[in-house]
C-alpha cells in the first residue's frame, strides 16, 4: 500500500514538473514573438522611409538647381540712358539767359574786371549745380556697370576741367585778370559738361 502511494506521488511530482517546463518553454516563445513583432515594426530599420526620404530630398535640390537656373537665364535690363533731355536742355539754356540778364553783363563785357570776375563767378556755380543735379539723376537711374563707367569719366574729366583753369590762370598770374581767365575757364568746362551728359545718357 505504501509502495502504492510512494508510486502516485512520484508520477504526479514529474507531470507537474513537465507541465512548469512546458508553460516556460511557451513563455519565452511568446516573449521571442514579441519581440521579432517589434523589431518588424520598428522604423529605423524601414528601408521604405529612407528610400522616400532620399526622393524627397533629391526632389527638393532638382527643385531648388531649377530655381537657380530661371534666375540666371533672366534678362537684365541694361539702362543706358533716360528720359528727359529736351526738359534738360531747356533749362540749362534757360540758365544762360538768365546770367545774360545780370546787371554785370554788360559790364563784364565792356572788360571791366571787377564785373567780369562776378559774371563769370555766378555763371560758374549756376551751372556746376546745374551738373550735380543730372550727376545725381544719372546715378539713381542709370544701371550700375553703366554709371560705374561714368564715376570714372567724370573724375578724370574734374581733373582736367581743374588743369585747364590752373592753365589758364597762370597766364595771367599776378595781374588783374588772372582770376577773371580762371573763372572763365571753369564756367565754360563746367556749361560745355551739362549738354555733354544730356545729349549722351538723355533720350527724349
Amino acid at each position: 500500500m505504501k509502495k502504492h502511494r510512494a508510486f502516485i506521488l512520484a508520477t504526479s511530482f514529474t507531470i507537474l514538473l513537465s507541465a512548469c517546463s512546458q508553460s516556460s518553454g511557451d513563455a519565452e516563445n511568446h516573449s521571442e514573438s514579441e519581440s521579432v513583432s517589434v523589431s518588424k515594426e520598428d522604423p529605423s530599420t524601414d528601408t521604405s522611409l529612407k528610400s522616400d526620404e532620399d526622393s524627397s530630398q533629391t526632389d527638393f535640390n532638382q527643385e531648388e538647381a531649377s530655381a537657380e537656373k530661371t534666375k540666371e537665364e533672366e534678362p537684365i535690363n541694361t539702362v543706358t540712358k533716360i528720359e528727359g533731355k529736351q526738359t534738360y536742355i531747356e533749362r540749362l539754356d534757360n540758365i544762360q539767359k538768365e546770367l545774360d540778364a545780370m546787371p554785370d553783363k554788360k559790364d563784364s563785357d565792356k572788360g571791366v574786371t571787377n564785373a567780369m570776375k562776378n559774371y563769370y563767378g555766378v555763371s560758374y556755380e549756376k551751372y556746376d549745380d546745374a551738373l550735380n543735379e543730372i550727376y545725381a539723376l544719372l546715378k539713381k537711374e542709370l544701371s550700375p556697370e553703366v554709371m560705374a563707367e561714368l564715376k570714372t569719366e567724370q573724375l578724370k574729366w574734374i581733373e582736367e576741367k581743374k588743369e585747364k583753369a590752373e592753365k589758364e590762370r597762370l597766364k595771367y598770374e599776378g595781374g588783374t585778370f588772372e582770376y577773371v581767365a580762371w573763372y572763365i575757364s571753369l564756367y565754360e568746362s563746367t556749361k560745355d559738361r551739362c549738354y555733354e551728359l544730356v545729349e549722351e545718357y538723355m533720350t527724349n
